[in-house]
C-alpha cells in the first residue's frame, strides 16, 4: 500500500505577503488557513502532522483543515499558550484519511530556558510534548507521532550543552520505537541533515529521510521525517509563504 504524508509547522496559520521579508517574524501576520488548505488539497496526503496549531473554545485549526479536506479523523493537543496570537492555545495535530483508533499525548521535561526577545519581552521556553495516534490502515496498524522541540538555539544553548541533556533524555523516553510500522514527523529544531547526533537511541532503531534542503526561509533544516517498517519512495520540501515549509513524502507499507 502506498501512502502520502505531510509535515508542516503552520505557525498559527499565518502567512506573509509575497513581497515581504521572509526572514522577519513580523512578516507572518496574514490569515493563511485557506492558502494552506488549498495546498494540502492539491497534494492530497493521507496523513498530515501539523505543528504550531492554534485552538480555543471557538475554533481548532486542525479541525478546520480536516473539514476542508473531507477527512473524518483528527486529534489536536494543546501544550501551552501561543506566542503568535493572544487568546490561542499552541499545539500540534494529526489529521488522517484513516481511522485513528487510539491517541495519547505526553509532555517532555521543560528546563524553562529564558531569554529576551528583540522586542524586549522575556521569553521562557514553552512546554512541549509528543502526540501519538494509532491509525488503522485497512488492517495494518501505523503509529504516527508528531512533536515540536524547544528551539535551543534561540536560547543560546548548544545541543551538546549539559543543560539540554535532561530534556533530551525525556524526549528519548517518550518516543516508543517498538511498533512495527512507525512514522515520526515534526519540527525538531535540530538544524542538521540527520538526527543521529541528537537522538542516536531513536535513530538506531529507525530510518530517516535525509535531505539537505532547508525547511525554513532562513535556511535551517528543522523539520524531519523518521520512519520504520516502510519503504521510503520520495520526499519534497515545498517552498511556501509560511515561516516553515511543508515536507511531502511517499512510502510503501508492506
Amino acid at each position: 500500500m502506498k501512502i502520502e504524508t505531510l509535515q508542516w509547522n503552520i505557525g498559527g496559520g499565518k502567512i506573509r505577503e509575497q513581497s515581504s521579508d521572509p526572514g522577519a517574524e513580523s512578516s507572518y501576520v496574514l490569515d493563511g488557513m485557506g492558502y494552506m488548505a488549498d495546498l494540502i488539497k492539491k497534494l492530497s496526503p493521507a496523513i498530515i502532522t501539523l505543528v504550531e496549531t492554534h485552538a480555543n473554545n471557538k475554533t481548532v485549526q486542525a479541525e478546520e483543515i480536516a473539514n476542508a479536506l473531507g477527512y473524518g479523523y483528527w486529534v489536536n493537543d494543546v501544550y501551552d499558550q501561543s506566542h503568535i496570537e493572544a487568546g490561542m492555545g499552541l499545539g500540534q495535530a494529526i489529521v488522517s484519511r484513516f481511522p485513528i483508533s487510539s491517541h495519547d499525548f505526553s509532555l517532555f521535561y521543560n528546563p524553562k530556558f529564558e531569554t529576551v526577545r528583540p522586542n524586549g519581552e522575556k521569553w521562557v521556553s514553552h512546554n512541549k510534548g509528543l502526540t501519538t495516534g494509532i491509525l488503522d490502515m485497512e488492517g495494518k496498524e501505523l503509529a504516527v507521532m508528531t512533536l515540536h522541540l524547544i528551539p535551543f538555539r534561540k536560547f543560546g544553548v548548544p545541543l551538546d550543552d549539559q543543560r539540554v541533556e535532561s530534556a533530551r533524555k525525556s524526549i528519548v523516553e517518550k518516543i516508543k520505537t517498538d511498533p512495527g510500522h512507525l512514522l515520526l514527523q515534526g519540527d525538531f529544531n535540530v538544524d542538521d541533515q540527520s538526527l543521529k547526533g541528537f537522538l542516536p537511541e531513536v535513530m538506531g532503531k529507525c530510518q530517516e529521510v535525509l535531505s539537505d534542503k532547508p525547511t525554513t526561509p532562513k535556511g535551517r533544516r528543522y523539520d524531519h521525517v523518521v520512519y520504520k517498517g516502510m519503504m521510503h519512495i520520495k520526499s519534497e520540501v515545498i517552498e511556501t509563504l509560511t515561516d516553515h515549509f511543508p515536507v511531502y513524502s511517499e512510502f510503501e507499507v508492506n
